[in-house]
């Protein structure tokens, strides 16, 4: 019979404002609880966060350009909004109810055909991947412009 590994659900959300747009559940073996304060994981959660601000980025290019002059006739195609108060991407990374990542940024620098459809799903697979390998590792990095996290 196998040894059941020690095994933590976590979970990776994706929100505009209280409106979810992707959320998954992972499973960890061996969860290393100290990694939630390791330079490693902060530096992961900055690329993610990225990799979707430049997704996103290319994809208000390219809607820009093909609306171009719908546009110009009209501008008023730019501002329609859900909200008039701000609208926030919220990305987090929770162990059970506890979260432990949280980074947020502006949702209106994007047009709102674009920040209404995010589709995160082909980046979801890595990104995973990726949270998995960090939160079973032992060997991360702890220290940051020599100060040390943990």
């Amino acid at each position: 019979m196998k040894e059941i590994n020690d095994v933590t659900k976590m979970e990776f959300l994706l929100t505009l404002n209280d409106n979810i747009v992707v959320q998954r559940y992972f499973n960890v073996k061996n969860y290393n609880p100290k990694a939630k304060s390791s330079y490693t994981m902060v530096e992961l959660m900055s690329q993610i966060k990225e990799e979707i601000h430049e997704d996103l980025k290319a994809k208000s290019c390219y809607f820009l350009l093909d609306n171009y002059e719908q546009i110009e006739l009209d501008p008023t195609v730019l501002s329609t909004s859900n909200t008039d108060g701000p609208e926030v991407f919220n990305m987090f990374l929770k162990v059970g109810d506890l979260t432990i990542c949280h980074y947020g940024w502006d949702a209106k620098i994007y047009p709102p055909k674009i920040r209404y459809t995010v589709d995160v799903r082909p980046h979801l697979k890595s990104v995973l991947s990726r949270l998995t390998d960090i939160f079973s590792d032992e060997n991360l990095s702890y220290n940051y412009l020599n100060i040390q996290l943990v």
